[in-house]
């Protein structure tokens, strides 16, 4: 017997998602057409599309990794011959390659693409019904804010050394990065810190919209109100994990970025850069939440296909000038609430779109997944080679 959606518990709702408790355990994450920039929450308007595009990528996604015959496949692909042949050749000596990704693909938390009475659907289907990407519920550890030596901390509380038997959020997010695009938060990092190049194991200071001759790995905070860059050190400290699960935690991320990268090269478009996330149990990691343009960085013919294109509307604003004003004040003053801070003392908040780059934004989901599944999933979208050249009149 199917569960409509109204009998479902919805246990989380977020600035763009919300998610329910199955009655079988499971959970269900439904995408809305709500948009976040700046780690702000949720925005005064919506973008047509953007829920259901989500949801069928993650699904197409997670089909692909899943499936060990792209991962025996991979090796061989022209497009991995901009890399460094021999760290290549390591990673796919590497024992999480040569022993779980080419023969079992990935492990992650998604289970189907289903509709609202929790019945699979087809991703063909999904822009005609409400879909949701049912999921393996992972257990979180939410780390404690705490004063300490009259600073702000968090306090992560120690962890079991068996791994459980039930999934576990790591409270990392992994960022991996082929090269430095103009607006990658990288370049600030290495200008006030050159020395950074070196700890990222990039042989100079790159130069911008310059790649790199292997992708490297960042780690930040997934729980603390803002996220915080961590050192490896840290990341491996709050992560819970033993060493030798940490360095699968890396070298997975790095197999799935380049596996990500041939999948967008093969239709034309540049992955620079993205973030995934995992949890862990008895049986080693998983990859979870989701991937998609919200989460990678896109460029097809110099054009953003990703939430970079929105942020570029807002860049240079009175309110994102307002933002990391109101950042800085409350780190000075110790408080955590620079939205307020916006808000009431600075007197800033995000605008609309503006109604010509919000006509734009409108088709840029459905012509992401009409490209990348290869087929008019959305109907009477603009071809990829349209919409870029849209963009750029």
């Amino acid at each position: 017997m199917s569960v409509k959606l109204q009998d479902k518990n919805l246990i989380y709702e977020g600035s763009v998602k919300r998610v329910f408790k199955n009655a079988d355990g499971n959970l269900l994450f439904q995408y809305t057409d709500d948009y976040s920039v700046f780690d702000w929450g949720k925005m005064p308007d919506t973008i047509a599309n953007k829920g259901r595009a989500l949801a069928i990528m993650g699904a197409h996604f997670f089909n692909y990794l899943a499936d060990a015959k792209n991962w025996l496949s991979l090796p061989n692909s022209l497009h991995l011959k901009r890399f460094n042949q021999v760290w290549l050749k390591e990673r796919f000596a590497h024992r999480t390659y040569s022993t779980q990704l080419i023969k079992h693909g990935v492990r992650s938390h998604y289970i189907n693409l289903v509709d609202e009475e929790n019945k699979p659907m087809a991703l063909k289907d999904a822009t005609d019904n409400s879909p949701y990407l049912s999921v393996i519920e992972a257990s979180v550890i939410r780390p404690k804010p705490v004063v300490l030596a009259n600073q702000n901390v968090y306090y992560y509380e120690p962890l079991s050394e068996s791994e459980p038997a039930q999934p576990r959020l790591v409270p990392l997010e992994v960022i991996f990065r082929f090269g430095m695009p103009a607006g990658s938060s990288l370049k600030g990092r290495l200008e006030k810190d050159p020395s950074y190049a070196k700890i990222l194991g990039l042989d100079s200071i790159p130069e911008e919209n310059s790649w790199f001759d292997k992708p490297v790995i960042e780690f930040f905070t997934k729980l603390e109100d803002k996220d915080r860059l961590l050192s490896a050190q840290e990341a491996l400290t709050i992560s819970g994990l033993k060493p030798e699960r940490f360095e699968d935690l890396v070298e997975i991320a790095l197999s799935l970025a380049i596996a990500l990268f041939v999948l967008f090269a093969e239709r034309g478009i540049e992955l620079w850069d993205g973030k995934f996330e995992f949890a862990v149990d008895k049986n080693g990691l998983l990859l979870v939440d989701s991937i998609g343009p919200d989460e990678l960085r896109l460029i097809y013919k110099g054009v953003h296909l990703s939430k970079e294109m929105i942020r570029q509307v807002y860049r240079g604003s009175s309110w994102e000038k307002a933002i990391k004003e109101a950042q800085t004040i409350a780190k000075q003053k110790g408080r955590t609430d620079w939205k307020e801070i916006c808000r009431k003392d600075l007197k800033e908040e995000p605008k609309q779109l503006p109604a010509k780059d919000k006509a734009m934004i409108d088709q840029l989901y459905g012509v992401i997944v009409n490209q990348l599944v290869g087929a008019e999933i959305f109907a009477n979208q603009p071809t990829l080679d349209e919409f870029v050249a849209m963009v750029k009149a």
